[in-house]
């Protein structure tokens, strides 16, 4: 039996509000079905898939430097956790997030993303920041500090357009675009091998996606991927690659 959460419209847009499992909400399309995280839990997705599985919660905890890339940026979910983390164990952070359609902070407001991080202004700050590039953001860099020792970037492009700045390198990529059958040019061998050009040694690429082409795909692009244990009440395997 499916199981039934609620949904918010929100006027003026194609998107509902969903309340997930773990009560924090994400967008969906009532016509396509299309949502940004699991309605298992979004939250719970989040920080399992990406803070745990990448190591970046390990390394925050141990205060060692850290650098995040983000494809696929969505709601700023992964980011903002990973903010709040970093604030909590005054750790140094770089963060870039790649976006191709940033979405407004009229709807992220929607999605009260302060009630589960233990620094709830920095919803408001993000959602302000978003909305002070206006409705339409144009393509380009835009950069803002969120503490003494985190440092934000969004990529407001295509992420197959996409050039690293001064040649930096990354500890992990969360790899969190839609899924393969709606970005097919993301989930490419090509693509891939440019993550592996933008990882550091013993840096890892986590995803939720584990289908057997892309985990096909991640091989031939040289990564080493593997299948572990999804989150508590969502998928049941979900993907880490390293090289």
């Amino acid at each position: 039996m499916r199981r039934h959460r609620p949904t918010i419209p929100i006027l003026g847009t194609p998107w509902s509000v969903q309340i997930t499992d773990d009560q924090s909400r994400t967008l969906i399309d009532p016509l396509t079905g299309v949502a940004f995280h699991s309605a298992s839990g979004g939250l719970a997705e989040t920080k399992h898939v990406y803070l745990h599985n990448s190591g970046v919660s390990e390394r925050l905890q141990s205060r060692q430097p850290t650098a995040v890339l983000e494809v696929g940026l969505g709601l700023g979910l992964g980011l903002l956790a990973t903010l709040d983390a970093a604030i909590d164990y005054q750790c140094e952070l770089r963060y870039v997030g790649i976006e191709k359609e940033w979405l407004a902070g009229e709807i992220l407001e929607h999605l009260k993303l302060d009630d589960f991080l233990n620094k709830p202004s920095l919803a408001a700050d993000f959602c302000s920041w978003r909305k002070s590039l206006g409705k339409e953001v144009p393509e380009g860099r835009y950069e803002r500090e969120f503490g003494p020792l985190q440092h934000v970037t969004i990529e407001h492009t295509d992420a197959t357009d996409w050039d690293p700045q001064d040649e930096e390198k990354f500890d992990a990529v969360y790899f969190d675009p839609f899924a393969p059958d709606v970005n097919p040019e993301l989930w490419s061998t090509s693509f891939f091998k440019r993550m592996q050009e933008v990882l550091k040694p013993g840096g890892k690429l986590v995803t939720y996606c584990v289908n057997r082409k892309v985990r096909q795909t991640l091989s031939d692009a040289g990564f080493t991927p593997k299948r572990v244990p999804g989150p508590i009440g969502g998928k049941r395997e979900v993907m880490v690659a390293e090289f």
